[in-house]
């Protein structure tokens, strides 16, 4: 997932866990979304059909007769990929024969500012979802310094989503995304089940906090905040149900660590490197109505 100039192999491996790590670790927002791969030479545009759930039938077929035929109703949802990246410049790069600390940092700074570009990408899409007020205040007028984050707005939100019809993942849970501050209040609630306590086995999300009410929380330490009825850092956390939204990249130029070494015509002493990340990205919400946006006070 990288690409070098002037590199041995070794050195290369290094640094792309070296970014890797730290990229991933800041990769919150989009876990639980579903992740495609763009295939080349098909343009950049993906389309799909949501197509609405047909009548329930609740009278009998008279007998010998075929069912009536209806028509299928929908909605088309397009995303467009589009490309990111970022570079650092590095002073004489580094030497073969040897690990240089001092970029090491580097590159795992680089790779964060890769995994929290992304991960802030899918958090300004998620917004696209249904908003809604902790303490079930019905407008923005309404909310008040007292209306934080407790386990009744968990509920209220998961009668949302089940009401909506919304996909549960496999293990029958919804996926919930909030912040430090959040988090604190949730942790304060007798019925919690912390991830490190769970009674049946379950492979971990990153940044897994625990579970409440059919809902398993994920720690992001880059939360949206925003003045909300004259509340300054007012929480926004999001409570989804799988297939709500989409993650996509583009075969052979996902994003990626590339490394630049060297003499060229733009560096003709080699006095200095390049360490960029680049590559396609975009991400949609699908269906606005399985993700809950929950706006909170702190």
């Amino acid at each position: 997932m990288h690409d070098t100039t002037a590199l041995s192999a070794q050195m290369s491996t290094y640094y792309e866990k070296v970014f890797l790590a730290r990229a991933e670790y800041e990769l919150i927002y989009e876990q639980g979304g579903q992740k495609r791969t763009h295939a080349s030479n098909e343009g950049k545009t993906v389309v799909f059909n949501r197509f609405s759930p047909l009548s329930i039938i609740t009278a009998s077929l008279t007998e010998g007769s075929n069912p009536a035929e209806v028509s299928l109703t929908g909605a088309s949802v397009s995303v467009t990929l589009a490309e990111y990246g970022n570079t650092i410049k590095m002073s004489k790069f580094l030497t073969l024969t040897s690990i240089d600390v001092n970029n090491r940092e580097k590159i795992a700074v680089l790779g964060q500012n890769m995994g929290e570009s992304l991960d802030q990408l899918v958090r300004t899409e998620l917004l696209n979802g249904t908003t809604v007020y902790a303490n079930a205040k019905a407008a923005t007028s309404d909310f008040a310094s007292t209306d934080t984050f407790d386990a009744a707005d968990i509920k209220a939100s998961v009668k949302n989503l089940e009401v909506q019809k919304a996909i549960t993942y496999p293990d029958g849970m919804f996926l919930g995304k909030v912040g430090p501050v959040v988090k604190a209040q949730l942790l304060g609630d007798s019925t919690w089940i912390n991830a490190k306590t769970y009674s049946d086995v379950k492979d971990l999300y990153r940044g897994e906090m625990g579970e409440l009410y059919q809902v398993r929380f994920l720690l992001s330490k880059n939360p949206k905040t925003a003045t909300v009825n004259s509340l300054a850092s007012s929480q926004y956390s999001f409570i989804h149900g799988a297939e709500a939204f989409g993650v996509y990249d583009l075969e052979g130029d996902k994003p990626k660590l590339v490394l630049t070494t060297g003499v060229d015509s733009n560096n003709p002493t080699g006095r200095y490197s390049l360490a960029s990340w680049v590559g396609v990205y975009a991400v949609k919400v699908l269906n606005e109505n399985w993700i809950q946006v929950l706006i909170s006070a702190a």
